[in-house]
């Protein structure tokens, strides 16, 4: 969501169905929503090859049947689908982007969603129960705390410095105590 927001940025966020109703998503909400698009990015671009599909105008709608089994249904138009059927481990990723359009589609609500900073929108049709928070604006603009963000990625991405340090903490102490 370059420029609003970067990596290690953090931004403040109420969580659906207890600070708000995801029902309420307008168009240029900026909201955080489970992705399976991500995981599977390969299948999709070997759909679009195989059946010469403009991603401009290509949106994908997945199905999770069980934990192993992915039907990924890409439309052309509104009215017409097709579905193929993916077989594999069906993870999501979370993602924060801007709902761009809400779309009708089957008697259901879906969000189209976009990057900022992205040329084109997300390749999947988001429903409303992949949304799980919404970005605090205040005026028209997101609450966000430049830098604070990197104190967790920088937790996970060098766990084992921080056990190590834990470790070193305890042995000087242990030995500290017995001196």
């Amino acid at each position: 969501m370059y420029p609003l927001f970067k990596r290690g940025d953090l931004i403040v966020v109420e969580n659906a169905n207890f600070e708000f109703n995801p029902k309420d998503i307008k168009v240029g909400d900026i909201v955080v929503y489970k992705a399976h698009w991500p995981s599977v990015q390969y299948i999709l671009d070997e759909i679009m090859i195989k059946y010469h599909l403009n991603p401009e105008k290509t949106l994908f709608l997945f199905n999770v049947t069980n934990s192993k089994t992915i039907d990924i249904r890409y439309l052309g138009n509104a009215d017409d689908y097709n579905i193929y059927e993916y077989k594999g481990y069906a993870s999501t990723k979370p993602v924060v982007h801007r709902v761009i359009k809400i779309i009708h589609f089957n008697n259901k609500e879906y969000l189209l969603i976009k990057g900022d900073n992205n040329p084109i929108h997300d390749p999947e049709l988001v429903s409303i129960n992949q949304v799980y928070q919404r970005v605090v604006t205040i005026d028209g603009k997101p609450l966000v705390i430049p830098y604070v963000g990197y104190i967790s990625i920088y937790l996970k991405e060098y766990w084992y410095i921080v056990l190590l340090m834990f470790v070193m903490y305890y042995l000087y102490n242990y030995i500290k105590r017995d001196n």
